[in-house]
């Protein structure tokens, strides 16, 4: 049986069986075609590999020694090693140091997410949206924007980001549940132990240094999908408790009522049948109409989470505490207890994913309330601060001239500044108000605009006569200008859905 069949069956089981145990996985790596699959996809995905590696060394890997790869792997042999670590110069005059790959790192990595992706996949809960393929942060808002709009309270905590914010340990003991193959379970562990789960990107202006770790996106998955679990099933156990309890409540009264009304009726009578009948169609209205009152909803994109919540404040309290507890105790995670809060979305504002989502008071009454999802402009004016785009007077904000880039040359400016300004339309193209979008715009294109004067010494007037109103530069074979938008009343909010973003600044 071929690597691709037996990994075809593996998956059929975990869809069978979400607690089915997985033994002699090592026996897929045995197979030339999962090795053969594995390099063809490292060699189409050019986002996992840095500058360093070259075509030349791509095109000189062949079967033969994919297969001495795969031997030493086998005979666990096999050593990750990471090229000694590098420092990179950053554009705001700091370096950061990076841990190179090596080009066999990364196909054995491709193997070993390509399996865990069959185990694994199945049970991954369908509230998760992030490291999941075709899906995006605007597929995690759209989904909050139709299930969200009738819950009172919503938690939300942060999990403090550390170097590696999975706990190894923790991690291999989740693996162990499922996977039943020691040797398989040492291997993940070296490459646990020789890099780490978080992805990285380095970038300059005349190359790209990106590299990501391969297979840090189906292991951060497999550590939160504990969490995503324990969360519907407590969900599901607060919300029939809910209904047991409300149910219990009104059919009593109900019972009261009619009891004491068929008393004073004869059993033979019409009316004792008529009340009879009459109780049953209000027992069963009741529970239809008691089930609609109550919501709870949950969402998670990576380690960030919210839960929606409809009712009394009290279980909403009740339901933080015990979230705390199994993030801290069981996925040994450390929480922002200062970030972690319960809002009223009708009086106070929720941040996620880079929105600020929120409920106009005058919605009280509406039975279809919607949310409305505004940019956060502390932080991303504080943000564009930073990066040295504008800067901060005692009333509002300023462009300025990013000094760090007078030294290019035209068309590098221009190209930088109409980057950051497509992947922040990109991004924040569900935002209620387009005028805070619009807003930003302005400061970005008057930025470049002081940018380029900065650099000829020259006035922002003549820039302007001299490039036009869209700023256009040519170097002769390429043409670049500014992404100016004149009407925003024609953009209309909208959800760019099955989409990665990258870093907006």
């Amino acid at each position: 049986m071929k690597a691709i069949e037996r990994l075809s069956v593996i998956q059929q089981k975990s869809q069978i069986n979400k607690n089915w145990k997985h033994k002699e996985l090592f026996r897929i790596l045995r197979k030339d075609d999962i090795w053969i699959i594995a390099y063809k996809n490292i060699k189409s995905n050019n986002k996992n590999l840095t500058s360093l590696i070259s075509n030349e060394i791509f095109n000189k890997i062949n079967l033969k020694i994919l297969q001495q790869l795969r031997e030493k792997v086998i005979t666990e042999s096999y050593q990750f090693k990471a090229v000694n670590e590098i420092q990179i110069a950053k554009l705001n005059c700091q370096t950061e140091s990076f841990k190179l790959q090596i080009l066999n790192d990364q196909i054995v990595q491709e193997v070993i997410r390509i399996i865990l992706e069959a185990i694994y996949e199945p049970d991954f809960s369908k509230q998760n949206f992030g490291f999941c393929q075709n899906l995006g942060p605007h597929d995690a808002l759209e989904y909050i924007e139709s299930k969200f709009h009738k819950v009172d309270w919503v938690i939300k905590s942060d999990i403090k980001i550390t170097n590696s914010s999975i706990n190894n340990k923790k991690l291999c003991q989740i693996l162990k549940k499922k996977i039943q193959d020691v040797r398989f379970i040492n291997l993940i562990c070296k490459l646990i132990k020789c890099y780490s789960l978080e992805q990285s990107k380095y970038s300059n202006l005349n190359s790209n240094i990106f590299q990501i770790n391969i297979v840090s996106s189906i292991l951060a998955n497999i550590y939160y999908n504990e969490f995503d679990q324990w969360v519907q099933k407590r969900l599901k156990m607060i919300k029939k408790s809910i209904i047991i309890q409300q149910n219990q409540k009104q059919l009593s009264e109900q019972i009261i009522k009619i009891r004491e009304k068929l008393k004073k009726l004869n059993k033979n009578s019409e009316n004792y049948e008529f009340f009879f009948k009459k109780w049953k169609i209000l027992k069963k209205q009741k529970i239809k109409n008691l089930n609609k009152h109550i919501q709870i909803e949950y969402v998670r994109y990576t380690n960030d989470w919210i839960i929606g919540i409809s009712g009394d404040k009290f279980l909403a309290n009740q339901l933080e505490v015990e979230i705390i507890h199994f993030l801290e105790v069981r996925l040994k995670q450390k929480i922002h207890f200062i970030k972690t809060n319960i809002t009223d979305l009708r009086s106070g504002k929720v941040n996620f994913l880079g929105y600020e989502i929120y409920l106009t008071r005058n919605q009280n009454n509406n039975s279809c309330p919607q949310l409305r999802f505004d940019i956060p402009m502390d932080s991303v004016l504080k943000k564009m601060e930073e990066k040295g785009y504008i800067k901060k007077l005692i009333k509002g904000h300023r462009s300025i001239s990013k000094v760090n880039y007078t030294t290019f040359e035209d068309i590098v400016i221009l190209k930088h500044f109409s980057q950051v300004c497509i992947r922040l339309e990109n991004y924040y193209s569900g935002c209620t108000n387009l005028g805070k979008l619009q807003y930003i715009q302005y400061l970005l294109y008057i930025s470049c605009a002081m940018t380029l004067s900065h650099r000829h010494r020259s006035s922002i007037k003549k820039i302007f006569e001299k490039h036009g109103k869209t700023l256009t530069v040519s170097n002769g074979k390429v043409k670049v200008s500014f992404p100016y938008r004149t009407k925003w009343s024609r953009m209309k909010k909208k959800w760019q859905n099955n989409r990665k973003f990258v870093d907006l600044f």
